[in-house]
């Protein structure tokens, strides 16, 4: 855990301290419900909450400060057993403070923005760098204007790495978290639909992930996607803007800095073969799916910007995993399968999902399980319908589609002239949930795939999964 002083905080915040007692603070806390021991509590103050309401709770779970805007919950009391200190604004004064700490240590930044796979990415980047150097990393998404700063605070001193995922769905949001962080390698993973609800066009939501390269240090690395369309077209911008900056590229159709390409694919792994740094090689990783192709390259390619070898990078793709909710390959009781993809869903996540499973083979039944994509805005009635035109061309033997626009997915499906069963629901049926997955035998898969809002994990839980955690 990391350590600083009142002084550094003072510097770092331009604070006022209103009382001085303690001076060495022992990390941040926001939340009293969690540890707050010698820790500095940052008084917060979001749309549906203020923190301010629990300045007394802070002080007698041992908080060894308080950080404050709004001095009106602030008693003579509280003054004079905890060290208290006033500044403009809290949440700036939390992204000052990790802006500072990230300056004082030494470890280097890499900032992933993207709107698919910018978690999976994160997560291949850590176990990849993490087997030779010591990585911090973000858990979760934890990628917003308080995740980011979260996280650099999180670093301990000893990290030598830092892997910070960056999202956002509104203009001018990467340019505040590439402002915070500074990062030293930046990559936006790939430009798609996701957030579409508050940018209109395609072309709006690049602009936005563009600025991660834009307001991050003119040193900073630059990685870039060649096989996005709007990823390719930011890197002669860049290298305008940033002549001095080094610049690496991955693809999987032509000549880059790293080049990978599939060599097989099921359920249980993909080999993946190729060019890293002109060394040719392939590997074997214990992921679902050829999208993942790309969050391999990225972390081979933040690898090559890190100082690994193409030799350490081969060898250590095998280290790369998806996590909870994420592609997660998972057992039932009865011997299925289900492939648990629903800690977020847009339309084009839903595609490379189903394209993942027409080339698998299955002993039994295909069941795709499905449920809203949200963020779609206006365009959520014509996207889900044109997305179950696609996925209705799929091999899938049955679909369950339930949420709002059930229907404009089921009007899809048909079109397709989809020969399999649709069922369809506005919300979760559990009585169709139970009958489902009691359904499942030995050599049946289930796609289970939606927006995280969607709690698609209840119907993983009627399944009856093996060594499976349901997250609240």
């Amino acid at each position: 855990m990391i350590s600083f002083n009142l002084d550094f905080v003072v510097k770092a915040t331009a604070a006022q301290v209103l009382s001085r007692h303690q001076e060495i603070f022992e990390g941040i806390a926001t939340d009293t419900r969690v540890g707050m021991s010698r820790r500095l509590f940052i008084a917060l103050k979001g749309d549906a909450f203020d923190a301010h309401q629990f300045l007394e709770s802070a002080a007698q779970q041992g908080a060894a400060a308080i950080l404050l805007h709004d001095d009106s919950k602030l008693t003579p009391q509280l003054l004079e057993r905890v060290t208290v200190i006033k500044v403009k604004d809290t949440l700036r004064a939390l992204q000052d403070l990790a802006t500072a700490y990230r300056r004082k240590s030494s470890a280097e930044i890499i900032g992933i923005a993207g709107s698919n796979g910018k978690t999976t990415s994160k997560e291949f980047c850590a176990a990849l760098l993490g087997t030779f150097r010591k990585v911090h990393y973000s858990k979760g998404s934890f990628n917003n204007h308080w995740g980011v700063p979260f996280t650099l605070l999180a670093m301990s001193e000893e990290s030598e790495l830092a892997v910070v995922e960056m999202g956002m769905n509104h203009a001018g949001e990467l340019a505040l978290l590439a402002q915070i962080a500074e990062p030293d390698i930046t990559v936006v993973t790939y430009v798609g639909i996701e957030h579409i609800e508050h940018f209109g066009t395609l072309e709006k939501i690049a602009q936005a992930e563009e600025e991660i390269y834009q307001h991050s240090p003119a040193k900073a690395v630059r990685i870039f996607n060649l096989d996005n369309i709007y990823t390719r077209e930011m890197l002669p911008r860049s290298k305008a803007h940033f002549p001095q900056a080094r610049v690496l590229t991955f693809s999987e159709k032509e000549s880059a800095d790293v080049q990978l390409r599939i060599k097989s694919v099921s359920m249980q792994e993909l080999m993946v073969t190729g060019q890293i740094g002109s060394v040719s090689g392939e590997a074997t990783v214990p992921v679902f799916g050829k999208h993942n192709i790309t969050n391999l390259m990225v972390a081979a390619a933040v690898g090559l910007a890190a100082g690994l070898t193409p030799q350490q990078i081969w060898s250590g793709l095998s280290a790369c995993r998806t996590t909870w909710g994420r592609n997660q390959l998972l057992t039932t009781e009865s011997g299925a399968l289900i492939l648990f993809d629903a800690y977020n869903s847009n339309p084009d996540s839903m595609m490379a999902l189903v394209e993942n499973m027409s080339l698998v083979h299955a002993e039994g039944r295909k069941l795709g399980i499905f449920a809203e994509m949200r963020e779609l805005g206006e365009l959520a009635p014509q996207l889900h319908q044109e997305t179950g035109q696609s996925v209705g061309k799929s091999n899938l033997d049955l679909i369950w589609f339930y949420g709002d626009h059930a229907e404009d997915f089921a009007r899809g499906l048909r079109e397709s002239k989809f020969a399999g069963e649709i069922l369809t629901n506005k919300d979760f049926d559990l009585a169709t949930a139970k009958k489902l997955a009691g359904s499942l035998r030995k050599g049946d898969i289930a796609l289970v795939k939606g927006s995280r809002g969607m709690q698609l994990e209840r119907f993983v839980k009627e399944a009856k999964p093996l060594f499976f955690e349901a997250k609240t």
